[in-house]
């Protein structure tokens, strides 16, 4: 113990009541006790325990598990990239790949088209692998650059031949529109979507293949679900 450090210790208690910076550190503190008792501790080093009433005057550090987190999104929900400012620039032709993104669980493939010769109008390839004898389905949520929210499910069928795939359109879909998934997952017995939802997305399909899927999805549901798909095929 140098004599330097005991000078500190001894002018820190004498003229403030408690320890150095660096001894705070450690939840200690010298408030409450006399100076007879300070002093004595400083030549000594001992550590005083906080006095009943008196809470040392250092804020606590906050733990990564005490900080205020961010809260979580939605169960099952995921986000997709966005389409860069120069998507529609740089990708031409009637049928070009923009982007894909993988699911969490890396069973199924967004895959994002632009499918317009003259405007960029863009369509989602929805690529599932693994697929069981019944038909899955995803839910897709689209931000149009004006606020409107568009919401999209997306059905897939098994396939003889390669994995189960649909196309979809994506209307007014743009480089300034946010979007998320969900699922794929099996198509429930007794389903509660909206039936205009339920007419909006099969209208949305592109291909046989989606309309197909539709057809499946139609057998594993009510007959309201059913009848709101045959009415939009």
């Amino acid at each position: 113990m140098t004599r330097g450090s005991v000078a500190r210790r001894f002018w820190s208690s004498v003229t403030t009541g408690r320890r150095a910076a660096s001894s705070l550190a450690g939840g200690r503190d010298r408030a409450g006790y006399a100076l007879w008792q300070r002093t004595w501790a400083s030549f000594t080093g001992i550590n005083l325990p906080p006095r009943p009433g008196h809470a040392p005057d250092v804020a606590p550090r906050l733990t990564p598990a005490s900080r205020p987190q961010t809260a979580p999104a939605a169960a099952g929900w995921f986000g997709l990239p966005s389409l860069p400012a120069a998507g529609a620039l740089t990708a031409s032709g009637s049928d070009t790949v923009v982007l894909e993104a993988p699911s969490p669980d890396g069973r199924a493939v967004f895959v994002l088209r632009r499918t317009g010769d003259r405007t960029a109008e863009y369509a989602l390839e929805l690529v599932v692998r693994d697929t069981a004898d019944q038909p899955e389905l995803a839910t897709v949520t689209y931000t149009r650059p004006d606020g409107e929210e568009h919401t999209l499910l997306v059905p897939v069928a098994p396939s003889r031949f390669g994995p189960a795939a649909s196309l979809i359109r994506l209307n007014g879909f743009t480089a300034g529109s946010t979007w998320q998934a969900h699922g794929p997952a099996p198509v429930p017995e007794d389903p509660d979507w909206p039936p205009a939802t339920v007419a909006h997305s099969v209208r949305a399909a592109r291909n046989e293949a989606t309309r197909e899927a539709w057809r499946r999805v139609g057998e594993c549901t009510g007959q309201g679900v059913r009848d709101t798909i045959d009415g939009a095929l």
